[in-house]
């Protein structure tokens, strides 16, 4: 039976639900390291540029691994490239608990890295396959909110283990629940093997991609919207992994939080931005379903939360109050995340299903740029300025800056052409993952 337009399956559900999972975790994987911060700066006496570069490895496979991963889904399927990813990361948070040096911590950060790299995008890939276009902005963003969900959900419970029994029980914790997920992945996600003599993707096709070779592909890649849009992914990085290196260590040893108000603290910009991305997406939707037009539906979105993200970080560091830094940074730490969820959706316009997991590969491997070289800008402004406060200011400044920039770029340049809007090219009957 044919399936409505807007219609969601169960099937379709389960594995939103599956991939909200695999981001949960994913992000509770990463935040980790923020959580530890101090007894592992203690323990192995690094200073605050050191912990910069921790926070920077991580993302130097990450790019690569990204657009490998996508364009070894195209031709294999997602599911298997998922599953080996997870099993690289799960089996890399065992290996953590032996770290007895910097060299050592560094290189499972880059390992990690690299498992995780293609995990949002294949996340994304997967679930627009499912979904139709007009449910496309709160769909994804369901998968989406895993992640800030799984720093929020993950906090108090990796804190007090932390806290209680030493920071290895956290990364042990962690690499048990992805083994776990791993074969929950392999008995409920169907891999069905999709060409494009199906005459139903051939449809879908021919309505609304005018991207049918690679030369035509990489002309996208190289386009001015594509490249805005990942100039908003790669200020939203800096800023992410600005929240998860190092906002822990600015409340615990600037701000002063105690441990129990740290445990809950830290939780807060992350449900906050899960939250916001809910709110903006369904926004979002709702204007994309009346008008059809990716630039008044995603776009004009972008732009505006990009620069009150920039807005708060600048007050948030002017201000003394300790409740106000905190909801302020939150609030800039939250609507900075927002091209996580707007980001995909816009790349859904741009090409064509056959194109879809590259060009999600993309993305994440030039957003992740922005993990790179948040961290590391970071750690040198706080290890050379008259006093950590002033560092961790200043670096919250510069993120401020970045965020403001590049989404106003994007609000003002990125303008898709408009692509046929009758397919839906998401029947469950016809494509998987």
């Amino acid at each position: 039976m044919e399936q409505k337009k807007s219609a969601v399956s169960k099937k379709a559900w389960l594995i939103i639900f599956l991939l909200f999972l695999l981001t949960v975790i994913s992000n509770a994987d990463k935040a980790i390291i923020g959580f530890a911060s101090v007894p592992i700066m203690e323990e192995l006496g690094l200073n605050a540029e050191q912990w910069g570069i921790v926070g920077s490895v991580f993302f130097l496979l990450y790019s690569i691994s990204a657009v490998l991963g996508g364009s070894l889904a195209d031709k294999i399927g997602t599911k298997k490239v998922i599953i080996g990813m997870v099993a690289i990361w799960s089996v890399v948070q065992f290996s953590t608990i032996f770290v007895s040096s910097f060299a050592y911590l560094l290189a499972t950060r880059i390992i990690l890295g690299a498992g995780e790299g293609p995990s949002y995008s294949l996340a994304m890939t997967a679930a627009s396959k499912y979904l139709p276009k007009e449910k496309l902005g709160i769909g994804l963003t369901l998968v989406s909110v895993g992640g800030p969900l799984g720093v929020a959900i993950s906090a108090p419970i990796l804190m007090h283990m932390i806290m209680s029994y030493g920071w290895r029980s956290a990364f042990i914790a962690t690499g048990v629940v992805g083994f776990i997920w791993i074969i929950a992945w392999i008995f409920i996600a169907k891999e069905k093997a999709v060409t494009e003599s199906d005459p139903a993707i051939a449809k879908g096709a021919s309505q609304v991609a005018p991207i049918p070779n690679e030369s035509k592909f990489m002309s996208v890649l190289l386009s001015k919207n594509f490249i805005f849009v990942a100039l908003c992914g790669f200020a939203t990085y800096w800023s992410f992994t600005i929240g998860l290196n190092w906002l822990p260590n600015y409340l615990e040893n600037v701000r002063n939080l105690s441990e129990e108000t740290l445990s809950i603290v830290v939780a807060l910009p992350w449900i906050m931005i899960t939250l916001s991305q809910i709110t903006f997406s369904s926004i979002s939707d709702r204007i994309y379903h009346k008008t059809k037009s990716v630039v008044k539906g995603r776009i004009f979105i972008l732009g505006p939360v990009m620069a009150a993200g920039a807005a708060s970080y600048f007050i948030g560091t002017m201000v003394s109050s300790n409740i106000m830094a905190i909801a302020l940074l939150s609030l800039g730490l939250t609507f900075g995340c927002i091209t996580l969820v707007m980001g995909p959706a816009i790349l859904v316009d741009l090409v064509s299903p056959k194109h879809q997991g590259k060009i999600q590969g993309w993305f994440m491997a030039l957003t992740s740029l922005g993990g790179i070289v948040g961290p590391y800008v970071t750690g040198l402004l706080i290890e050379n300025s008259a006093s950590p406060a002033a560092g961790f200011h200043f670096a919250f400044q510069v993120s401020g800056l970045v965020l403001l920039v590049s989404g106003g770029l994007a609000w003002m340049a990125v303008r898709p052409k408009k692509l046929g809007d009758s397919a839906d090219l998401n029947v469950e009957t016809t494509q998987a993952i």
